[in-house]
């Protein structure tokens, strides 16, 4: 601030120069003060920022630590980890990781590619890296956080050193996230010997909450009651598949894309089965006090020869209108449609993969959108497996889904798959990929996301050099994104 004597010096200054010159005067003080907030800029202590995300919350975290960290004095860098290599860790320090686990203790898909080569390399000198690392996860599965866990292992074998102690949180993540960066921050201002300044600025952002959590859980469940029940499948199906609805007194937040996480009664012996995650098949600007599932009824044959059914999907099975039955929803950050409603879309999801697609569809319609849908489905027989056939059809008549192409494995001599179809037509997928469109696959895992890739590749691969490469950027900007198991 200037004082008393400062200010009539410049008032008199002021009174004294033309209009011009005030124009030149405005431009000299506004280059002084660039200057000085390049030089600021210049002299912030680098760090980089890696993450690994499934569905979306490890990134929340990252990007709520990366506007921390700008905000205390440091110049950050976030980076998909699935474009770092494990050689080149060594020359970046301080790092942090954030990490989430997908199913069984897998890494997540984006990652996948980073893990396998951390796994298969032998004795990595991490150099002098100095990191902090936080795992995100679920305790109801057994393999709690093990990307993280495993991740850390790795490093501190290759001679890395924690500046700060690995953090592993459960579902209720958000309620912790910001004292975890505010220790990070702290640790990392004693590291580099950064400025009390910086540390004023991550002090006073203390209170901001910039990842978005959802006020139930598997740990605080809601209720919906069950209004309808359909076997999906038609008279000569090997397969039950059910279209479940769910009702609720309120509306209900939720996005397509998103999951239901089913909660099971506990077993006779006390046990409490882990929740199962159903992709969510409905819209919420259709239905915003419903939700819609579809759910396979999963058989298989026991021990003693007898037929044994999946638990949950039994469970929902049996259910009848009015029954309650307990839930919440499992966002899905990156499985969403795109933010501008003129972007093409392509949809693979064979059997129940399909599911997500409808509740894109019907979120694309009621929304207007100009942008092309255009869906791959694939089961075992067009006369009786064809799911939601009605509602496709009139989908097609209406133009809200530009196109179509059906892959019914057992009804020819060849068998047929969603990979097939992809290949067919091979050259007007690519139109629309090169042209901005984005992809999504969901439904099995192996080996049906694994075929469906390689087919992507081999298309990729007759127009640009580098396939692998097309599609990890695809899958970075988020434009390639699937939802298996």
């Amino acid at each position: 601030m200037l004082d008393a004597a400062q200010r009539k010096l410049l008032d008199q200054l002021l009174a004294s120069l033309s209009a011009e010159q005030r124009v030149w005067l405005t431009g000299y003080l506004n280059g002084l003060t660039q200057d000085a907030a390049a030089g600021a800029g210049a002299s912030a202590v680098p760090l980089a920022i890696y993450y690994a995300t499934e569905t979306g919350n490890s990134k929340s975290v990252a990007h709520a630590l990366e506007k921390r960290a700008k905000a205390a004095g440091f110049k950050p860098r976030l980076t998909p980890l699935g474009r770092a290599k494990p050689e080149e860790l060594g020359a970046v320090s301080p790092a942090v990781f954030l990490t989430s686990t997908h199913g069984e203790g897998d890494p997540p898909e984006m990652a996948r590619r980073f893990f396998e080569a951390l796994q298969q390399a032998s004795a990595i000198s991490f150099g002098n890296l100095q990191y902090a690392l936080l795992g995100l996860g679920d305790r109801a599965y057994a393999q709690f956080c093990q990307t993280a866990v495993a991740l850390d292992e790795a490093l501190k074998a290759g001679g890395a050193k924690a500046f700060h102690p690995i953090a592993l949180y459960d579902v209720d993540f958000a309620a912790h996230t910001s004292g975890w960066i505010d220790g990070v921050l702290a640790a990392l201002t004693s590291l580099t010997g950064a400025s009390a300044g910086a540390s004023h600025a991550a002090a006073k952002t203390h209170h901001a909450a910039p990842v978005d959590g959802r006020g139930f859980s598997r740990l605080s469940p809601l209720t919906g009651v069950i209004k309808d029940i359909v076997n999906l499948n038609d008279v000569g199906s090997r397969k039950e598949t059910y279209h479940i609805e769910i009702e609720f007194a309120e509306p209900l937040a939720y996005s397509p894309g998103d999951a239901a996480g089913i909660i099971l009664p506990a077993l006779a012996d006390g046990t409490v089965p882990v929740p199962r995650l159903y992709s969510i098949a409905s819209s919420p600007l259709l239905y915003p006090r419903e939700l819609h599932l579809t759910v396979a009824l999963a058989s298989y044959t026991q021990t003693d020869g007898t037929l044994g059914y999946g638990l949950c999907s039994q469970f929902l099975a049996q259910l009848q209108p009015g029954d309650e039955v307990p839930f919440y929803v499992q966002r899905n950050l990156r499985f969403k449609l795109p933010e501008d409603d003129a972007k093409d879309i392509i949809m693979i999801g064979p059997g129940t993969g399909i599911a997500p697609f409808r509740a894109f569809v019907q979120e694309r319609a009621e929304r207007g959108a100009s942008g092309r849908n255009w869906l791959f489905f694939g089961e075992q027989h067009a006369h009786c497996d064809f799911l939601y056939q009605a509602e496709w059809q009139e989908f097609v008549e209406s133009g809200s889904l530009s196109r179509i192409d059906l892959a019914f494995s057992r009804d020819q001599k060849e068998k047929i798959y969603v990979q097939h179809r992809l290949r067919q037509h091979g050259e007007l997928v690519m139109d629309w990929l090169d042209n901005g469109a984005s992809l999504y696959v969901c439904g099995s895992k192996s080996p049906m996301s694994e075929d469906v890739e390689e087919a992507l590749l081999e298309l990729v691969a007759l127009r640009h050099a580098d396939a692998r490469g097309y599609l990890d950027q695809m899958s970075e900007e988020d434009r390639y994104v699937k939802d298996v198991y």
